[in-house]
C-alpha cells in the first residue's frame, strides 16, 4: 500500500515549498523476540544485525543484508558462528563493502573479544572475502569510505594496541585496503581519554577524513564529549587535526566532503554556532584546512540526534537522518523519539522534514540517495513502525520516493513499485 507522508514545515519556510515537493514512503519492519537493528543503508539495500533467527539460523549474533528488487526484499543472514555485527555499507558497481565487528568463537579469554570486520560482498550479498583488524581487546569498525583503485578505508575504534601503542583508553584507527582485501596500511590515533570514531569520508586527493569525539575530564571538571576531525593522506600521513573547544559538548556524527573541505554534522549541548534550543541541538560547520567556516545550529526544546547525512547535488540540498524528542520542532512526537529525515539547504539550514514514530522510541540510522533522488532509510524501532513489533527492538527500512507533482493526489505513478 502506498502511504502518503506527513510533511512538517518550519515556520520560516514558505508554504509553496511543501506544495511543490512531495514524498511517499514504502516501509518494512523485521524482528524476532531477540534484538535487531538496521544501522546502514545503500541505494536499494540495507544492513544490520540480529540476535535471533531473522532470515536464517543464528550462529550467535549475525550480520544481515537485505537487497530490494521492487517491493520484494531479498535478505541474507551471515549464520556464522560467534558474534557478527554490521554498522556500515558502501555500494560498488558489482557489490558492496560491509563493516562492523566479529567476535572470536574461541573460549580462551586471552584472545580478542571483538575485532573490526570488513567483508566484500557480491551483488547478491554473498561474502567474496573478509578481513579483520584488531588487538587483544575490544575493537570495532563503524564507518567506510572509498579509497583509490577500488579500495576501501575501514575506520573504527578499539582498546590498546591496534597499529601501535595505545594512547590511553580507546583510540580511533583507519586502515586502507585494496580491492583484493590486502591491507595497505593502518594507523592509530588517540588522546589520554576514550576516543570514539563516528564517521569517515574521502577527500579530493585519495585521502580520508575521520570524525569522532573524546570523553574527557579537564582540570577535574567533567567536560563530556569533545569532538575532533582528522585528515589523513592516501599514504596514511596525518595532515592535520581539529578539535572543538570546551564551551559545549560536541559529537560530530556525519561528514560530507567537497572539493575544498568537508561539512561536519553533529550534536551539541550548548550554544556552539547559534542560540541553544535545549537538550541536544544539531550543528553543521564547513571546515577547510583545519579552519571552521559557516557554522549553523538548530533544534527543539529537547533532544535531536544526527546519524547520517547525504548530499543531493542536483537541487543542492543535504538530507539528514536521525531522531527527535522535541514536540516544538517538526510536530508532536509519537513516542520517546521519532525517526526523522530533514531536508537542509546548501548552508545546512533546515527546510522540512519527514517524521515517523510509534508510541515507543524510533530512530533512523542509515541513509542513502539513489540515482533518481529518492532516499533509502534504515533504523531501529521499539514499537510497531511498519508492522507489529516482534519483541525488544526491531529493524526497519523505508524507501522515500519524491514526486514533484505531489499535490492533493492519493498516489503517484512514479512512486509505485
Amino acid at each position: 500500500m502506498v502511504r502518503k507522508l506527513q510533511v512538517f514545515l518550519l515556520l520560516l519556510v514558505p508554504l509553496a515549498l511543501a506544495e511543490a515537493f512531495g514524498a511517499y514512503d514504502h516501509g518494512w519492519q523485521w524482528g524476532t523476540p531477540a534484538w535487531e537493528a538496521a544501522f546502514a543503508a545503500a541505494p536499494g539495500a540495507v544492513a544490520g544485525w540480529t540476535a535471533g533467527n531473522l532470515f536464517g539460523d543464528a550462529g550467535g549474533v549475525d550480520a544481515f543484508f537485505v537487497r530490494f528488487d521492487g517491493s520484494d526484499p531479498r535478505p541474507r543472514q551471515s549464520e556464522l558462528a560467534g558474534l557478527d555485527r554490521a554498522y556500515a555499507l558502501l555500494p560498488l558497481t558489482d557489490g558492496y563493502y560491509l563493516a562492523g565487528t566479529k567476535g572470536s568463537t574461541d573460549q580462551n579469554t586471552m584472545r580478542a573479544q571483538t575485532d573490526a570486520w570488513l567483508a566484500r560482498l557480491d551483488d547478491s550479498g554473498q561474502i567474496v572475502w573478509q578481513a579483520r583488524v584488531g588487538g587483544k581487546l575490544k575493537d570495532e569498525a563503524r564507518a567506510l569510505a572509498p579509497a583509490p583503485a577500488g579500495g576501501v578505508y575501514l575506520a573504527g575504534s578499539g582498546e590498546g594496541r591496534i597499529f601501535g601503542p595505545g594512547s590511553g583508553g580507546r583510540d580511533v584507527f583507519v586502515a586502507r585496503f585494496n580491492a583484493r582485501g590486502d591491507r595497505v596500511w593502518g594507523v592509530q590515533w588517540g588522546t589520554d581519554d576514550d576516543d570514539f570514531l563516528t564517521a569517515t569520508a574521502p577527500d579530493n586527493s585519495g585521502g580520508v577524513w575521520l570524525a569522532g569525539y573524546s570523553d574527557i575530564d579537564e582540570d577535574c571538571r567533567r567536560v563530556s564529549e569533545r569532538g575532533f576531525l582528522l585528515h589523513y593522506s592516501a599514504a596514511g600521513e596525518l595532515l592535520w587535526n581539529y578539535s572543538w573547544s570546551f564551551d559545549a559538548a560536541t559529537r560530530p556524527k556525519a561528514l560530507v566532503p567537497t572539493a575544498s573541505g568537508v561539512w561536519v554534522f553533529g550534536e551539541t549541548d550548548g550554544a556552539l554556532y547559534g542560540p541553544f534550543a535545549g537538550g541536544w541541538d544539531v550543528f553543521a560547520v564547513f571546515i577547510e584546512n583545519a579552519k571552521p567556516h559557516r557554522g549553523v545550529q538548530w533544534g527543539g526544546s529537547r533532544v535531536e540526534r544526527v546519524n547520517a547525512v547525504v548530499w543531493d547535488p542536483s537541487p543542492g540540498t543535504f538530507w539528514l537522518a536521525g531522531a527527535t524528542a522535541s514536540d516544538d520542532l517538526f510536530g508532536e512526537v509519537e513516542g520517546g523519539y521519532d525517526a526523522m529525515v530533514v531536508m537542509l539547504d546548501s548552508d545546512a539550514t533546515p527546510g522540512w522534514a519527514w517524521k515517523k514514530g510509534s508510541p515507543a522510541s524510533d530512530e533512523a540510522y542509515g541513509l542513502a540517495i539513489d540515482q533518481h533522488g529518492d532516499l533509502w532509510v534504515s533504523g531501529v524501532t521499539y514499537g510497531s513502525l511498519y508492522g507489529p513489533n516482534a519483541g525488544q527492538a526491531d529493524a526497519w527500512a523505508a524507501w522515500l520516493c519524491f514526486d514533484p507533482y505531489f499535490g492533493p493526489r492519493e498516489s503517484s505513478p512514479k512512486c509505485e513499485w
